[in-house]
């Protein structure tokens, strides 16, 4: 009966992380489906496989760009959801739309013999960005309430979001530079293992 409590407890106490966790697992199910399935063309698949780094210096550059350019894309988005009182429905797809991109990479390479790839280039810097943009989700669902309460007639708490909105940038700032650091853990990754892409 005590285990049976301490468990709805914790449902209860972290039920938006459990949410935000629930939307990429969903994502990378419908992602599986759809790369298993063959539905997706030769194009799409080709967006998600994993090119070897070459060029020196500017090459190292160029993949880091691009290793970010997604992530960024997305926290950009999250931030701007977070501003707005109607931006709680994309900050639920987010996630969703970010599982389905790694559902259909992990498919990929399951099933073309590429489980080392998998394990040891994909995955880890996929779990750094997965974990920044969980956290920018939160936060954006969170400031997206607090601007909803906002408009509401007759508002217990209107206005003094400044310190709210300062705090909620230098948030985003600081994941921003955790999917930077999980770019350039992705582009060294494809440096050491260069031999397996």
């Amino acid at each position: 009966m005590k285990r049976t409590n301490s468990f709805c407890r914790f449902f209860v106490h972290n039920r938006r992380l459990l949410l935000f966790l629930l939307l990429p697992l969903l994502g990378w199910f419908c992602g599986m489906l759809l790369c298993k399935n063959g539905v997706l063309s030769d194009q799409w698949i080709a967006l998600v496989k994993l090119q070897p780094v070459t060029g020196g210096v500017p090459g190292v550059f160029s993949a880091w760009y691009s290793s970010c350019f997604q992530a960024t894309c997305l926290l950009l988005l999250l931030f701007f959801c977070g501003v707005s009182a109607f931006g709680v429905p994309l900050v639920l797809l987010v996630p969703l739309v970010w599982g389905i991109g790694f559902g259909v990479a992990e498919t990929y390479y399951a099933e073309n013999g590429g489980l080392l790839v998998l394990a040891a280039v994909l995955l880890p810097p996929t779990i750094m960005e997965l974990v920044a943009l969980l956290m920018a989700c939160s936060e954006a669902l969170r400031m997206s309430l607090l601007t909803t309460v906002q408009l509401l007639p007759r508002s217990a708490r209107c206005g003094g979001l400044w310190q709210d909105f300062r705090l909620y940038s230098v948030r985003f700032l600081v994941l921003w530079v955790l999917v930077l650091g999980a770019g350039a853990l992705d582009v060294g990754l494809r440096l050491l293992f260069k031999g397996l892409l």
